[in-house]
């Protein structure tokens, strides 16, 4: 991919806009990046919802306003394209809050992640934009979303020409529209026509690498890998495994499920579960969701946190049990450590099919045809999976040699990005500097 050369301005103002409903994951890595721009001297602002305010101010950042209307795009109880003609009035708190900060903050540049919509407070004002886009929500993606198929193999490319076709026409019968009228409510004048068109005018870095989620042909020269980008505040918390096992002969087993599970229920059946698992020493990541002291207390071999230093977590583990999120399958894979994926959506669908096809992890909610078009259905396929199946499957893991060296190999893969937001923030630099458009064209 070309490589920009780093110009810098000296002082800049940077407005970031992550999407703040549900996990904190688009958050996360942009805190990250503006951590970096901030120890560069330049002024960082965030946009975020009310729920997250807080979060957002504590690891040092201010955020314009109180916050916008939570949109929770994962709703548990609205799966379906209805949810946004139903909700029409959050999107507009959240789209509209990043353009009000925008105008009254007069950022060089707007860093987005995952600008499910485009560009919007750009293209309304005219300033830069880089958004950070995990590579399956781009038509340049060479496999397809949802199913991956990103294989070179033949079966691969039969499926990907078959099946590519019928999803740009669904993608623009269905969420088209709805994107059409948010600009058109936002008084943007420039509306998508296709998918290519969504984020065609804002510089786009991928937190993976190509051999992760390749992208087929591109005529972009703004595109742009920079590596996973984890943010190291979470990683400030000390955390030895000594202090929390004891016994630590036996296999460490990490289970983070993020901001996707809603239902109690669910959480206190998978710790009868875990509890059962006396051979296994058990780290349980809650997540936002739910606080601590709903949940039984800990035990020698079994630890509940809310919140854990994900990156340390994984060193130390054997295994990672978690959705398919991106954030956390990066996090696994550095340390070179597999996953047992239960995707409970369509992009972390994406991350697990990938998962399989590298033989990196397993997928134990494989996504159908009928899925794609059904998200309600997928998400409901996934909270009825028996949390028994679920650690039967780890258990298979734990025991595939094969499948743990492959994990091994792939962290020197993901390890030679090197410093990712420092990376990011050079490419931040450069777009700040212009409007977006290609990068010189220095190839790797």
């Amino acid at each position: 991919m070309p490589e920009p050369v780093r110009i810098v301005r000296g002082f800049m103002k940077i407005l970031f806009t992550p999407y703040s409903g549900g996990a904190i994951a688009h958050i996360a890595r942009l805190l990250a990046i503006a951590d970096a721009l901030k120890a560069r001297g330049h002024d960082i602002l965030f946009t975020t919802s009310t729920s997250k305010k807080v979060f957002v101010e504590r690891s040092g950042h201010a955020v314009h306003g109180e916050g916008h209307a939570d949109v929770n795009l994962n709703d548990e109880h609205d799966q379906s394209l209805s949810y946004f003609a139903n909700n029409r009035d959050l999107f507009m708190s959240w789209l509209g809050d990043e353009i009000d900060a925008a105008t009254a903050f007069r950022p060089d540049v707007i860093v987005s992640s995952p600008s499910f919509f485009g560009p919007t407070a750009s293209l309304k004002l005219g300033i830069p934009q880089v958004s950070v886009i995990n590579a399956q929500w781009l038509p340049e993606f060479k496999g397809l979303l949802g199913l991956s198929l990103a294989g070179d193999g033949l079966d691969h490319r039969i499926m990907r020409t078959l099946a590519r076709p019928l999803f740009e026409r669904k993608f623009s019968a269905k969420y088209l529209p709805e994107i059409r009228a948010f600009y058109q409510r936002l008084g943007i004048d420039e509306r998508p026509h296709d998918r290519a068109d969504v984020n065609r005018r804002t510089a786009v870095l991928v937190p993976s690498v190509a051999a992760f989620e390749p992208i087929g042909r591109s005529g972009r020269n703004d595109l742009h890998f920079v590596g996973p980008l984890f943010w190291s505040g979470f990683e400030r918390v000390r955390f030895e495994p000594a202090e929390l096992f004891a016994d630590l002969s036996k296999p460490f087993v990490y289970v983070s499920l993020g901001g996707s599970i809603y239902r109690k229920q669910s959480y206190l059946d998978l710790i009868d579960a875990l509890a059962a698992r006396t051979d296994w020493n058990v780290l349980l990541t809650l997540g936002p969701n739910f606080p601590r002291a709903d949940f039984t207390a800990d035990r020698d071999n079994f630890v509940i946190q809310s919140l854990t230093p994900g990156l340390k977590a994984c060193m130390h583990a054997d295994i990672v049990v978690g959705t398919g999120s991106h954030g956390t399958a990066m996090q696994a894979l550095w340390h070179g450590k597999p996953v047992v994926a239960i995707p409970h959506n369509i992009d972390q669908a994406t991350i697990a099919s990938r998962l399989v096809e590298l033989g990196l992890g397993l997928n134990l909610n494989p996504i159908g045809l009928r899925d794609f078009s059904d998200r309600q259905r997928y998400f409901d396929k996934a909270v009825s999976i028996p949390w028994r199946d679920v650690l039967d499957q780890t258990a298979r893991a734990l025991g595939d040699d094969a499948l743990r060296a492959r994990a091994r190999d792939f962290s020197t893969t993901l390890r030679g990005a090197g410093d990712p937001p420092a990376v990011a923030a050079d490419l931040v630099e450069h777009y700040a500097t212009r409007s977006v458009g290609p990068a010189p064209a220095k190839q790797r």
